[in-house]
């Protein structure tokens, strides 16, 4: 008899970062230590268990637990696994028609799908998705925000000492928000901080640490001062420059310009914010290649489309590199699953979580990479012990 889901479990799990975070360009505020992860269990009567993190459907504009409730009892609970996903030649090439359009627009249910199927199948997702494509992932650290100005008595140095401490934690990729003259600072006075604090990472890590910088639109209406940024951070000889200002073909035309002359080496990456991918502006920016990055959520998106899009970027040679901020602890191994299905692969984001109700607690990094969980579906389990602890005393659950 197929597999079919019979139970359905929804928790709240504090999803902890590593320390407290700082602001970035957008937000008013610091970011705190700690979000929350919906813990998604699905379970058939095959004893298959598939999970899912569904944080961005409550905490969505009209969303909540209801109605996620609601919407797992309508499109999962009593169907069949088999019902979820089209397979061809033993690789999962759409979602099932029943549930197509939900998938769609709830990529965290694509993921749930994907999870289910594979782990039902005894394989990976990697193998479920086309192949295996790589053991070990490349990540960079995600969490160097404006802690200069969280600790403003300590000033530049807070930002430095925080990359050294990641660094001696084993990573050696680091992602730095910029962006300072937009909302946290006077522009000029934003710039130079900018400044300073890339060029003071770069020379406390050395010149073999992979460097990022993320302004999340930081620079709008400042060309004169991004300019200048692009120009004084040549010797920190970044990686890629993100989300420098708002998506549109005039602005990355004009971004595009601007790398030529200075930075030709480095990427411009964008695309986090897109939610529905490829839409709007971001249309434009692949097929004019405007870009060299593209960033749609993990999570957001689900494993399964973001195999789909990866074939209309190397259609224009754009590299996936997608975002994964906001995600938790589930994040990561979700990203881990997608790492080794991609044909293509930069590096992946880490936010840092402190472990939770996996049973991945030594999951760590070493030496800049993670290695790929060996398990079928996503490679995880749910640790009950500690679940009993932290997430069953909230839990809804749903039966057929």
């Amino acid at each position: 008899m197929a597999d079919t889901i019979n139970e359905i479990s929804v928790a709240p799990i504090p999803a902890r970062h590593w320390t407290e975070l700082g602001r970035n360009a957008y937000t008013p505020e610091g970011l705190g230590e700690t979000r929350t992860e919906w813990l998604v269990r699905a379970r058939t009567n095959g004893g298959v268990e598939g999970l899912a993190n569904a944080r961005q459907s409550v905490s969505a504009e009209g969303g909540n637990v209801a109605s996620l409730v609601a919407d797992l009892r309508e499109i999962f609970l009593g169907r069949s696994v088999n019902s979820l996903l089209e397979i061809a030649d033993g690789h999962a090439v759409a979602a099932g028609s029943d549930v197509r359009q939900a998938l769609l627009t709830r990529g965290w249910m694509d993921t749930l799908a994907v999870d289910l199927v594979s782990r039902t199948r005894g394989e990976s997702i990697a193998t479920l998705l086309g192949g295996r494509r790589r053991n070990r992932i490349p990540a960079y650290e995600s969490t160097t925000y404006f802690q200069d100005l969280l600790h403003p008595h300590r000033g530049v140095g807070e930002v430095i000492a925080h990359a050294c401490r990641g660094f001696a934690l084993g990573f050696r990729q680091f992602k730095i928000k910029v962006g300072r003259g937009g909302r946290a600072m006077t522009p000029h006075a934003g710039l130079h901080r900018d400044i300073e604090v890339v060029l003071g990472i770069r020379e406390a890590l050395g010149p073999d640490v992979k460097l990022m910088v993320d302004a999340n639109f930081g620079y709008d209406g400042q060309p004169e001062n991004l300019e200048e940024f692009i120009r004084a951070t040549i010797p920190a000889r970044l990686t890629w420059l993100e989300e420098m200002v708002t998506a549109s073909v005039d602005a990355y035309q004009s971004l595009r310009n601007l790398q030529a002359k200075y930075c030709p080496e480095t990427l411009l990456v964008a695309g986090e914010v897109d939610g529905n991918p490829p839409s709007g502006a971001f249309v434009d920016l692949i097929d004019q290649r405007l870009i060299d990055g593209y960033q749609p959520d993990i999570v957001r998106i689900g494993h399964l489309r973001w195999k789909q899009l990866e074939t209309r970027l190397q259609e224009k040679s754009i590299l996936p590199i997608p975002h994964n901020f906001g995600n938790g602890r589930f994040g990561l191994v979700a990203g881990l699953a997608l790492a080794t299905s991609l044909d293509n692969w930069v590096s992946l984001e880490d936010e840092r979580i402190r472990p939770n109700v996996y049973a991945d607690d030594e999951l760590t990094i070493v030496n800049g990479a993670y290695q790929a969980p060996d398990g079928p579906g996503l490679g995880i389990q749910v640790d009950q012990e500690t679940y009993e602890r932290v997430g069953a005393p909230n839990e809804v659950v749903i039966r057929a």
